[in-house]
């Protein structure tokens, strides 16, 4: 037997070595034998390929958990939405730590940053540990979604196939976007879509010249999901709009934007939370009991909650009280909205909750479900006021754009998502005004979107339209201190000081205590006349003559503090402090030569 396993060994690692050298040979062929463009079109069909089955896997066995889960009866309680969530949660927490052993980045922000830093190499590992983490989490009841691990799961394989390939970095920025989009467009069967969220979120400075492999990368995506699990998540009963609707489309659109923000802070905030807690044992024991009590209280809470949107859209609004405990009043539609309430403003929580445990998933399934929700209870409260009467089922569709807008801060993929989804495309323009109006509302209390406002505090990114800030982000200080400088003790005498100044051929002088602590500084300018002065030279004091400098930098100051400074104060060169002790000078002019060539960088890169 451990001569047939050895055997075994040997003959898959010359097979393994056989294949690279027919893929290199194969790679050497294509790239002398086909154009550029075609070439990427190529690359960019295996890659949909690849990411669609991936899709495939991931949202056939979450379905099939989810159908088990819910059963039959939805009068009676579901007492496994308290443990499942948690067991599934642990699950996930238990394959990172035990079997997969590595780091696994979870969600958009993480791959945001790595692309902004032009860092694109993705762990291998990543191409299959997010189809399944995210399936234990979100098939057995964590409240997020599946499209960011279908993204991540994309990106790794676009990015992994782009380094087998040996192309350059450019173009394996651009196979990592194909396969995000790939994936994107597998999952919500939705290529357009998928497409502009690259260009919106992942890719805000790309050329347009990448859009074709991008578009072809998510066709294929989309049509291989098709082929082999085709599921419309939504069904749109709508043929028109009403003129008279818009004054209630804009009014939806200002409380999408405000459900949006509180979306944002609590999600964040909860995250936090959660995250603080070391004891991983009593973050799961809290978190879990937390979760799974929102979940059995609100059973829409349960997994993505597309099934719940759906019967909406089909006028079952009793359904959303369904394993509830108030499922036998459910007849009285005020109780409904009531419960509708109350289950938008926990699903931030829910979801905040399911990651910050170690759940994998993402925030568009929860922004996707509070937006149908609040456009149930916005259309269904007035129709039942008599104040006019709406079309719910359009205003379901809408708010899930509308909060999509809001949420990522990607009006344009809001829109044509939910158009591809629910094939509401005669509602362009209610989505249109709809995510407009909650864009505005948002970007108002916050800027950043859900994926970028912790990289956006941290200092770890900027949006590509702040140009100065983005060059900015990429520059050190410590990179550009100089430590040329001749420096005289405070205690030293005005010959001491001259003889200093006949051997630098620098015009500033630091002035140092005997512990290397900056006392003051000197200009050549300042001293000149005295220099001609020699009976003073052992009567005057450096400490006399020196003054403190007008401001000082810190070691590892953010470079836009440093610009600061330099423009409030008006001066050419500031001193360095590092742990409070005098390290060097920088000077503007050695800022705006290294602000050039990261310009000229980025215009070689584009």
């Amino acid at each position: 037997m451990q001569q047939f396993l050895v055997k075994l060994l040997h003959w898959l690692s010359v097979s393994w070595r056989y294949f690279q050298i027919v893929l290199d040979r194969a790679i050497q062929w294509l790239s002398s034998h086909i154009s550029e463009r075609s070439y990427q079109v190529l690359v960019a069909i295996i890659i949909g390929i690849v990411a669609g089955l991936s899709a495939v896997i991931m949202k056939g066995s979450v379905a099939r958990v989810r159908d088990w889960m819910h059963g039959n009866d939805p009068t009676q309680g579901n007492f496994g939405f308290v443990f499942f969530p948690i067991i599934g949660i642990l699950l996930t927490v238990f394959y990172i730590r035990y079997i997969l052993r590595k780091k696994l980045n979870i969600g958009f922000p993480g791959l945001i940053y790595a692309i902004s830093k032009k860092q694109v190499n993705l762990p291998k590992h990543e191409t299959y540990s997010h189809i399944i983490t995210s399936a234990l989490t979100v098939g057995l009841g964590g409240s997020v979604g599946l499209e960011a691990p279908i993204v991540r799961t994309g990106s790794a394989i676009g990015s992994n196939l782009a380094r087998q390939l040996r192309v350059g970095r450019r173009r394996q920025t651009l196979f990592l976007t194909c396969g995000a989009a790939a994936g994107m467009a597998a999952i919500f069967n939705s290529p357009v879509a998928a497409v502009i969220f690259a260009f919106e979120v992942l890719l805000t400075d790309i050329a347009l010249s990448s859009f074709i492999p991008l578009l072809i990368a998510s066709a294929t995506g989309a049509v291989v999901a098709r082929f082999f699990y085709y599921e419309q998540l939504f069904y749109l009963p709508t043929t028109d709009w009403q003129v008279g609707s818009i004054p209630y489309y804009a009014l939806l659109g200002l409380c999408c934007g405000l459900l949006s923000t509180y979306m944002l802070r609590m999600t964040l905030f909860f995250q936090n939370y959660f995250q603080k807690k070391k004891n991983q044992q009593q973050k799961l024991i809290f978190g879990g009991l937390a979760l799974g009590g929102l979940i059995f209280l609100m059973p829409p809470l349960f997994g993505e909650g597309y099934i719940t949107v759906n019967q909406l859209l089909k006028s079952e609004y009793s359904a959303i009280t369904e394993h509830s405990l108030i499922y036998q009043y459910s007849g009285d539609i005020w109780v409904v909205v009531i419960f509708a309430v109350a289950v938008i403003l926990t699903k931030a929580i829910a979801s905040a909750a399911t990651l910050a445990m170690g759940g994998n998933g993402g925030v568009f399934a929860p922004a996707m479900f509070s937006g149908a929700i609040l456009g149930f209870i916005f259309a269904i409260s007035m129709n039942m006021s008599g104040v006019t009467h709406l079309q719910v089922a359009d205003f379901i569709a809408v708010g899930m754009a509308g909060i999509l807008s809001g949420l990522i801060k990607s009006p344009l993929t809001g829109i044509f998502l939910i158009a591809e989804i629910t094939g509401g495309y005669a509602l362009f323009v209610p989505l249109m005004i709809v995510s407009a109006l909650a864009y505005f509302v948002t970007y108002y209390f916050e800027p950043q979107s859900i994926f970028t406002k912790e990289l956006y505090q941290k200092g770890l990114w900027v949006p590509s339209h702040q140009k100065d800030r983005h060059i900015l982000k990429r520059m050190e200080l410590e990179d550009l201190v100089e430590r040329n400088f001749s420096t005289v003790k405070s205690t030293g005498t005005l010959g001491d000081l001259v003889k200093v100044i006949s051997s630098s051929r620098r015009n500033v002088f630091p002035v140092l205590n005997d512990d290397g602590v900056l006392q003051g500084i000197l200009l050549l300018d300042d001293v000149r006349e005295l220099m001609f002065k020699p009976e003073i030279y052992e009567t005057t004091l450096v400490k006399e003559i020196m003054y403190p400098p007008p401001t000082t930098l810190t070691s590892g100051e953010p470079m836009e503090s440093v610009m600061e400074k330099f423009e409030r104060y008006q001066v050419w060169n500031l001193p360095v402090l590092k742990n409070g002790r005098y390290d060097g000078f920088v000077s503007k002019s050695s800022v705006f030569g290294k602000y050039r060539e990261l310009l000229q960088i980025e215009s070689d890169e584009a």
